[in-house]
């Protein structure tokens, strides 16, 4: 696999292509959905003494966790930073700063509400701590300067012809982890791959989603006739209308990482990969959403940046 990734992914330095720059306004994007979806989820108030939040209880007494805590007042501070951090990353604007204040907030978010996508977008960030020219395409500089909107929108040459950057190439791999490891995990699992995880998730989101007092912030929406027949039906009828899905999922998963890094099936793999990730989606839409859309921005990325400058020419 290392031989068959250094063959369709030659590497040169630091310096961002556009589809990393095209990338950061996605990433970026993404995450101002995600601060701004916890926010009105009340994560201001997360490490608030009076009254004490549930989630910083929690925190204080869970024994395995990595206790960074903060002040209520440098917590606020920090939460501040990150939001004026994040809109600097769409906007191309001192962008390897941006990258590690987001980068070190989604680190300690996960330290007191552990959750993979925090973790993954955390990650995503750190290319563009290292990167460099991250702001030579679709930022706020570039639509300053540009004569045109078709003039902005245009990428500039790549002066590395083929060869993406390392950073580039670096989320590439991560990529391929994600989905190949979230594929193993799946496969492996008996209650996943007979359709009962399902089952039982989306049966305990329409319990809790039925106690939810009238004008909570909700994480999710089903219809009734979803519900009905996927969630609340005989649990051995439900688990098996969702076998097939189940194992749908697990060959997605494993295949879009490798339709993507060839172009002749990359358009096959952006099909799938979006296919995929909206259904996901539809499960989580306030914290997967953030998710899918970086996940997807990645798709770019696969492609040599020739390519993608073409791609980007053919449709403006």
């Amino acid at each position: 696999m290392p031989d068959l990734l250094a063959a369709a992914l030659p590497v040169h330095g630091t310096v961002a292509g556009p589809a990393l720059c095209a990338f950061r306004v996605v990433l970026g994007t993404a995450l101002l959905w995600k601060i701004t979806a916890d926010h009105a989820f009340g994560m201001a108030r997360f490490f608030d003494l009076r009254p004490k939040s549930l989630l910083r209880w929690r925190y204080e007494h869970d024994e395995m966790a990595v206790k960074l805590l903060l002040s209520p007042a440098a917590f606020k501070v920090f939460y501040a930073a990150r939001a004026v951090a994040v809109l600097c990353l769409p906007a191309g604007v001192l962008v390897p700063l941006a990258a590690g204040v987001v980068a070190a907030w989604c680190m300690f978010e996960f330290t007191f509400d552990r959750k993979f996508n925090t973790l993954f977008l955390g990650m995503l960030c750190l290319p563009f701590v290292v990167a460099t020219g991250t702001d030579a395409y679709l930022s706020l500089q570039s639509l300053l300067d540009a004569s045109s909107p078709r003039a902005f929108l245009r990428p500039p040459a790549t002066p590395h012809g083929t060869a993406p950057s390392w950073p580039q190439a670096a989320v590439v791999v991560l990529m391929f982890q994600v989905y190949w490891s979230s594929a193993w995990l799946k496969a492996s699992s008996r209650q996943f791959t007979s359709g009962d995880a399902l089952q039982k998730t989306f049966e305990q989101l329409a319990v809790v989603g039925a106690e939810a007092r009238d004008g909570a912030p909700r994480d999710y929406y089903f219809p009734d006739w979803f519900t009905r027949r996927l969630a609340t039906a005989d649990p051995a009828v439900v688990a098996r209308r969702w076998r097939l899905p189940s194992l749908a999922a697990i060959g997605v998963e494993a295949a879009v990482p490798l339709l993507l890094v060839f172009p002749v099936t990359w358009p096959a793999g952006v099909v799938a990969g979006v296919l995929m990730h909206t259904a996901f989606t539809t499960i989580l839409p306030k914290r997967l959403v953030p998710f899918g859309l970086a996940a997807v921005g990645t798709y770019a990325l696969f492609l040599p940046p020739h390519t993608f400058v073409t791609l980007i020419e053919a449709l403006t």
